[in-house]
């Protein structure tokens, strides 16, 4: 998802960066979209749809809704109408979308509001398009929140790097711990945040390798965000942390905001 930050974090639309994207929808939908519930005949907005990965998540687990993917940039719907022609994209800013009041019985974010300056106006937006009874629910990180044992320095100094850079860009990489405070400054009045965890370790095996993947794909996908001493650490971490196997372990905690309308 872009708006109308300077610089957007992971905007690419290469081969490379479409298949990371790809591969994250899918295994982000193993935990955010489980309990999403649009049943057939709702009328979905994907929010930062980007190249329509989750979009297309959203379709397979939900047959017979109508989805409509937004983001503000056109490279990426081009993208997403290519690969997964399931939604109607349009290119548009989520601080100002083009679509009636009530429109959408459901809403569905994954990483936006970390990237994005005025999340409340974001907020705002979504409940105006959100219809009575309608119910939207985002997704978003804490990057504080990530473990990695043993230590792995060269992870450490690339998420400090992709912090930093996302700060200075008007972003937030720690918004998760916000979202309530956020969702209640844009008129909602009944929130509800669930902190959840990911763990892999020994006895999570398959998720420790998920996570693995998840994050050296991260790792490898900085190159226009980061520059110099800073892109080849990121690479390090990634073939490092790739090659990471019993006795380690790492720890994530995103957030996921559930917002009703009225």
């Amino acid at each position: 998802m872009t708006t109308s930050l300077p610089a957007y974090v992971h905007g690419s639309t290469d081969d490379r960066e479409v298949a990371r994207l790809v591969l994250q929808a899918s295994f982000v939908a193993g935990f955010a979209l489980t309990h999403f519930d649009a049943p057939p005949g709702s009328r979905v907005l994907d929010l930062g749809t980007g190249v329509g990965a989750m979009a297309a998540e959203l379709a397979r687990r939900y047959p017979g809704i109508s989805i409509t993917g937004v983001d503000i940039s056109g490279a990426q719907l081009a993208r997403a109408r290519a690969l997964h022609p399931i939604a109607d994209y349009v290119e548009a800013n989520a601080e100002k979308l083009p679509f009636s009041d009530g429109s959408f019985d459901r809403v569905h974010a994954s990483w936006v509001l970390e990237h994005v300056s005025s999340p409340v106006s974001v907020l705002a937006e979504v409940k105006r398009v959100l219809a009575r009874g309608g119910v939207a629910q985002l997704t978003e990180v804490d990057n504080a929140t990530l473990r990695v044992d043993p230590p792995l320095p060269e992870l450490t100094d690339t998420f400090d790097a992709l912090n930093a850079a996302q700060t200075a860009a008007g972003g937030d990489p720690f918004i998760g711990r916000r979202l309530a405070e956020l969702a209640r400054a844009a008129g909602f009045r009944r929130v509800e945040t669930r902190e959840v965890l990911l763990l892999g370790d020994d006895d999570h095996e398959t998720m420790r390798s998920a996570l693995y993947e998840e994050f050296a794909g991260i790792c490898e996908s900085l190159d226009e965000s980061l520059a110099g001493e800073a892109v080849s650490r990121a690479r390090l971490a990634a073939e490092r942390i790739r090659g990471r196997a019993a006795g380690t372990s790492l720890e994530y905690r995103p957030v996921i905001l559930r917002v009703f309308g009225e």
